[in-house]
């Protein structure tokens, strides 16, 4: 999806985006940030952190850096109650300016699937992380089961192109994370792979515990 796109579409549904989620993709947020065993004194990315789901799960004393494309996002971002030290700029997961192991620890919930090169942007996540640093991702995904895998393809240029809810959130219905995460030769070692299967081919996903492992 061209970045403008995605930049419009996320601006566009960012006060209804929560909502949305709520109803079609909710996930509690503590359990998942909690697998990254976070200390007080470490740096984590949040990437993207979008309306910022994940940021009052985030615990004292860590310095959380949250980056987004949308401002309206990040906007929405800005109204969370938190206890972790937080600084919000808008970034391009795919090109992140960050200088080489920035953060002990990463997260990522709901972005694989909407950026462009899923492979760049988690290439840029290992990039600006620490070896072994802790990498948690929520996302949608493909489904392991072949018949639901027949829907999501008939979704797929529609989530893509139209979204669902219309013009809302835009994603790839056939976001394929066995290739992305088992396949791409990437210096990662999975310590969790926990799928979220659902015979909707709208709420299919997937939580990851990576670890980097880049020398």
């Amino acid at each position: 999806m061209p970045i403008e796109q995605v930049i419009a579409t996320y601006d566009h549904g960012a006060a209804e985006y929560e909502a949305i989620m709520q109803r079609y993709w909710h996930v509690e947020r503590e359990p998942f940030i909690s697998t990254l065993n976070l200390q007080p004194g470490q740096t984590v990315l949040d990437a993207a952190v979008g309306t910022g789901l994940n940021l009052p799960a985030y615990p004292a004393g860590v310095q959380v850096t949250g980056i987004d494309l949308s401002e309206g996002m990040l906007q929405e971002a800005r109204k969370k109650n938190i206890m972790a030290d937080l600084t919000l700029k808008v970034a391009n997961l795919e090109n992140l300016d960050f200088a080489d192991n920035s953060f002990d620890a990463a997260a990522s919930g709901f972005t694989l699937c909407v950026v462009a090169n899923p492979v760049r942007a988690l290439q840029e996540i290992l990039r600006v992380t620490k070896s072994n640093a802790l990498i948690a991702i929520l996302d949608y995904c493909k489904s392991q089961n072949p018949e639901v895998q027949k829907w999501q393809a008939l979704i797929e240029d529609a989530a893509l192109n139209i979204g669902f809810p219309t013009g809302k959130i835009k994603w790839n219905a056939l976001m394929d994370y066995d290739k992305l995460i088992y396949q791409s030769n990437l210096a990662i070692e999975v310590v969790q792979d926990h799928r979220i299967e659902s015979p909707n081919p709208f709420s299919c996903g997937c939580q990851f515990l990576l670890r980097n492992t880049k020398s």
